[in-house]
């Protein structure tokens, strides 16, 4: 299987992308919330985001919470081209995952917004669930 490019890669530290980070409301207690501004990094299999949310803890990179608005269905089938391991659907609610080396990527289909968060396995399962 190839392997997916991350435009952020968990682990690095917040004086990456310092100037480039805006502060927004915290999803995670103890986890600081910033939007990525800057325009270099913000896609996704070379598709362009509307919004990236990066968590830091300790001014290390945790979580990543990329955002496409306004979105199709197609579009989202289109963009979750990995294979899945686990999938669920309610409602126009899709969670498809799969594991890469010790973190956990999830693309979520809600409410014509595709979400693809990728963080270590210890907090997926809470940003998945602050998706509203």
């Amino acid at each position: 299987m190839k392997q997916l490019d991350t435009p952020f890669k968990l682990g690095m530290q917040y004086d990456n992308w310092e100037f480039d980070l805006e502060v927004t409301q915290d999803r995670i207690e103890y986890y600081d919330s910033y939007k990525y501004v800057g325009t270099e990094l913000n896609k996704f299999l070379s598709k362009h985001a509307d919004e990236t949310e990066l968590l830091f803890n300790l001014d290390i990179l945790e979580a990543v919470v990329i955002t496409f608005a306004d979105k199709s269905s197609q579009f989202y089938k289109s963009i979750n081209l990995i294979t899945t391991r686990n999938k669920e659907e309610k409602h126009h609610f899709c969670i498809e995952e799969f594991t890469k080396f010790d973190a956990q990527i999830s693309c979520i289909y809600k409410s014509k917004n595709v979400y693809i968060i990728y963080a270590g396995n210890s907090l997926i399962k809470e940003l998945v669930g602050s998706i509203r």
